[in-house]
């Protein structure tokens, strides 16, 4: 694995951007490549008719940008322009995002993977999202999990 590639598993909740920026800031931006990554999921149906993509290749598309517009508008308030410059950002479409997380932080060799986690209280609190739990059971490499604030 290689620790210079980090990737992001971008969320969309602004609940999470703080804490990723400061975790940025603190340790990665300058010093390594960054991915952010937004796995959006899909579901496949088989009919009489064929099978079916939900949501079709179409609304995939116009998905797509806008949350590439989302990711990298919310990337450039976290980093430094420079560190901007240099960034990936990908949106991808699975069955399983935790999966395909999984599969892509291999396909590029990365050394570490960000996740948020939703902030529980009491019992619940014990527990991760079945996200970051499944992260944590497949990645290749090493899983920060960030919490809210």
């Amino acid at each position: 694995m290689n620790p210079q590639k980090i990737v992001i598993a971008m969320p969309t909740e602004d609940e999470f951007m703080s804490s990723i920026s400061r975790w940025g800031h603190e340790n990665i931006w300058t010093k390594r490549e960054v991915y952010f990554v937004h796995i959006v999921r899909k579901d496949v149906y088989a009919s009489e008719s064929g099978v079916h993509e939900v949501p079709d290749k179409a609304t995939q598309e116009k998905i797509k940008q806008n949350m590439l517009d989302f990711i990298k508008n919310k990337a450039s308030e976290m980093m430094p322009s420079s560190a901007f410059k240099k960034a990936h950002f990908e949106v991808l479409f699975a069955q399983s995002p935790a999966d395909r997380l999984a599969e892509y932080a291999k396909e590029i060799n990365a050394g570490m993977v960000v996740v948020a986690t939703r902030n529980k209280k009491g019992f619940a609190g014990m527990f991760l999202s079945s996200f970051a739990d499944r992260i944590l059971k497949l990645s290749p490499c090493d899983v920060l999990i960030l919490r809210p604030n």
